[in-house]
């Protein structure tokens, strides 16, 4: 059970969010890559080249998630065409490699089609729009993705209106046929928020965010030994920001409930039900990005998130913590230089306040990703 004074601090938590309630985790979007679907390049061919530089420095000591080093680079060349305003088609490849090796770790295809089919609704098949894109906290998906997972294929819906926005997709991990010996494996995500009215408080941008991450393992056709199982992480809040004209551009507060179940008791463990609250503050500057948050799980499993908010130890066996109590901060810096190349700095720290334990990470990384007319061609 949760301490009396645990139970306090959530339940003044939660009634600030319900009155007030910003981003629950840092700015990624100096960390974005893919390439936005331009209406205005109709019937032409572009020639697109997405560069992204990374350093990683997991400073970590703990039995959740490894301590280790990520430096290189990925690059991903690829043709685009628009086949008039509303339809995008794109193939190219993406390589990655780690400083230290004389080989490529990751070699991926990326082939794509994305539609406009409506002024608000964009349909992707292929290579998705993918990993930090997605916007989901960190507890529920895991920001190293980026650099582990670079590349997801599978079904995508983004839905883009004045109060509503979300993200649903598919990223189909593992494809099966009759008689394999491996499961089938797939990851489904939704991403939304929902914008109250201005005005609703009066000066504060107040936003409802759901995130809900599920991943399957199974497969009829497969000869794999193990039950299919089928997990969810769900998480549910309130966020808002103040804007400020001062050396700070905003600051916010925000709150989330989250839950994970195993819909097929074969759980982690034998762990099948958790829950978790995570709560916080950010204030952001024309380049700073600031937060600070409270993250309190039981019996937790993140399914696709960072592995030291978890209950059940993803990287050793037979480890168990029940409750896990995290004070977590970050620091970002961010530059634009000639808008095609965006340069990011960020430190990640997070205190185990029950092993009295302080993990950090930090990391730089630069993105340049610039588009090269060919040609303009009505091919259809």
């Amino acid at each position: 059970m949760i301490n009396q004074q645990i139970q306090k601090y959530l339940l003044f938590v939660f009634i600030i969010c319900t009155s007030i309630t910003a981003a629950a985790q840092i700015n990624n979007e100096f960390r974005y890559y893919y390439p936005e679907f331009d209406a205005e390049r109709s019937n032409q061919l572009l020639f697109h080249v997405a560069n992204i530089n990374f350093v990683k420095d997991n400073e970590y000591k703990n039995k959740f998630a490894w301590g280790h080093t990520l430096i290189g680079y990925g690059i991903q060349p690829s043709l685009m065409y628009y086949a008039g305003d509303r339809l995008r088609l794109r193939a190219g490849v993406f390589l990655q490699q780690y400083s230290g090796l004389n080989y490529y770790s990751e070699v991926r295809p990326v082939l794509s089609a994305h539609l406009k089919l409506s002024p608000s609704v964009d349909v992707i098949m292929g290579s998705l729009r993918s990993h930090i894109h997605h916007n989901v906290i960190e507890p529920l998906f895991d920001y190293e993705r980026q650099y582990v997972r670079p590349v997801e294929n599978g079904l995508q819906f983004l839905f883009n209106r004045p109060q509503f926005q979300a993200d649903v997709w598919v990223d189909w991990e593992q494809f099966i046929q009759e008689g394999d010996e491996i499961p089938e494996w797939f990851t489904a995500g939704v991403s939304g928020s929902y914008f109250l009215p201005d005005g609703f408080i009066p000066a504060w941008n107040i936003s409802v965010p759901v995130n809900i991450i599920a991943v399957h393992r199974g497969g009829e056709v497969s000869d794999y030994p193990e039950r299919v199982q089928t997990s969810i992480d769900i998480a549910g809040g309130l966020k808002a920001e103040y804007p400020l004209d001062r050396r700070f551009r905003n600051i916010g507060i925000f709150g989330y409930a989250i839950a994970y179940r195993n819909l097929n008791e074969v759980g982690q463990l034998g762990v099948n039900t958790g829950q978790a609250w995570y709560t916080g503050f950010t204030a952001n500057s024309r380049r700073t990005n600031l937060m600070a948050g409270y993250f309190y799980g039981k019996d937790f499993v993140a399914l696709r998130g960072g592995g030291i908010f978890q209950s059940v130890s993803p990287i050793r066996e037979n480890v168990y913590i029940p409750v896990r109590e995290l004070i977590t901060m970050k620091v970002g810096y961010n530059r634009v230089f000639l808008e095609k190349i965006k340069f990011s700095f960020l430190f990640e720290g997070y205190y185990d306040v029950r092993d009295s334990r302080f993990d950090f990470a930090p990391g730089l990384q630069i993105v340049f990703n610039p588009s090269f007319f060919i040609t303009e061609e009505e091919f259809f």
